[in-house]
């Protein structure tokens, strides 16, 4: 290996950092429930209510 070579630990540093930044998403260290790194904030509430979901664009209830 060429360890007295600058360009070895140039790259070295890069491939570090990026190994880092892909694994990093999936290490659960120090987080408190953040969710994706692009979905904001939480927004359901604890007792919230979800949508319901439709057939052909009716409501499940209304099909009978």
């Amino acid at each position: 290996m060429p360890l007295g070579d600058w360009q070895f630990w140039v790259v070295t540093a890069l491939v570090v950092w990026a190994a880092w930044t892909v694994v990093r998403p999936f290490l659960p260290i120090g987080r408190r429930d953040e969710g994706c790194p692009g979905c904001g904030p939480p927004t359901r509430r604890r007792g919230a209510k979800g949508t319901r979901l439709t057939v052909e664009g009716e409501r499940p209830d209304r099909g009978a």
